[in-house]
């Protein structure tokens, strides 16, 4: 059985605001192991950019501490939706875009960012133009109202 602690990062199930969401966009048809790695460090990212860039949004992100019937703790895990969508290359480059110019907190990861060691892909990166890379994904977060048009091109991932 494991004791619950306080989690600093986590808040009450009271001040959920779901007005908020978490958006993972990716490339179509990528394999199914490429994709669950893309998303698993772009949401890896996003949580790290906000805690370092935009703090005031940790607690918008309605971390959550669910405990279960053994007194074991489960922690943190967002209270927001998730949502896993893939669509058209140009569309994640789109949107990517369209994050930037709105100021919305995100995170993206490419092609570049994969295979070999990080020093590899760090070189790789560096040596390929912006417009060349090839956007594998790009996790959002922000208001539903302000997300959900830029995102009514996409569809869930299957």
């Amino acid at each position: 059985m494991t004791v619950p602690t306080a989690n600093p990062a986590c808040v009450d199930a009271a001040e959920v605001d779901s007005r908020y969401k978490f958006i993972v966009a990716l490339k179509g048809k990528l394999p199914p192991g490429v994709a669950a790695n893309a998303a698993s460090h772009l949401c890896l990212g996003l949580a790290a950019k906000a805690a370092t860039e935009q703090p005031e949004l940790l607690g918008k992100m309605s971390f959550l501490t669910f405990s279960d019937a053994d007194a074991g703790s489960h922690a943190p895990i967002s209270g927001l939706s998730l949502v896993v969508l893939e669509g058209r290359p140009a569309w994640v480059r789109q949107l990517r875009d369209q994050a930037d110019a709105s100021g919305l907190l995100y995170t993206d990861f490419t092609a570049e960012m994969t295979g070999e060691t990080y020093a590899e892909q760090l070189n790789r990166m560096k040596n390929t133009p912006e417009q060349a890379l090839d956007y594998y994904g790009i996790a959002v977060f922000g208001q539903r109202d302000v997300l959900d048009p830029l995102t009514k091109k996409f569809s869930l991932l299957r």
